[in-house]
């Protein structure tokens, strides 16, 4: 009986600190894909366009970033990658020369990037859109390169709500009649990746 108490006071703490626990904050960069082939096997929609699902990067491929103030009063950021994933941004945006890249922030579609040329210096930014809770969740994984300017970008409320799918919009389907996904976001422009 005794094992069986502790074991049950084990279940529980277990529940308890798992629901403490922040959901995990995701933020990845899709390349626009050449085609649709494969459908919603290897593809997402956005804006019209569609983008593999497997994502380039991911926050998990930098090291630090910086922050500034976006035209429109948001934040953008600036992400650094180490040394070793240098040559893999170089490679994947030559690769992609002329399409876009899709960056998705806790799972909304940011504004897109269009590569014109491989990027050398390691560095991807993300122009706008974001908000002092984006900067907080994305020092939990990069360190700040200015941490004291970027300790008062922080906020401590929630995420921004996720937007709901508009009425006339017609699902997307694939050859094999399965839903693409789509992200969403209330960004449409396209800025050139730097």
């Amino acid at each position: 009986m005794h094992k069986f108490s502790i074991f049950i006071c084990a279940m529980i703490g277990t529940l308890l600190l798992t629901g403490c626990q922040q959901k995990q904050y995701k933020a990845y960069f899709l390349t626009e894909s050449s085609n649709s082939e494969g459908g919603a096997a290897f593809n997402v929609r956005y804006d019209g366009r569609m983008y593999n699902r497997m994502p380039i990067m991911s926050l998990k491929h930098f090291e630090k970033f910086r922050s500034f103030m976006a035209d429109d009063g948001s934040y953008g950021v600036v992400l650094y990658t180490p040394k070793e994933y240098k040559m893999r941004l170089y490679t994947e945006t030559q690769q992609n020369i002329g399409k876009r890249i899709l960056p998705v922030i806790d799972g909304l579609a940011f504004e897109p990037l269009m590569i014109d040329c491989g990027i050398t210096d390691g560095q991807l930014i993300i122009w706008g859109g974001l908000n002092g809770y984006d900067l907080r969740r994305i020092s939990e994984t990069l360190e700040p390169i200015t941490p004291e300017i970027e300790e008062k970008r922080y906020l401590k409320d929630d995420p921004r709500p996720k937007p709901e799918l508009p009425k006339e919009a017609a699902p997307t389907k694939d050859e094999h009649g399965r839903l693409i996904p789509e992200l969403y976001s209330s960004s449409t422009s396209t800025k050139k990746a730097q």
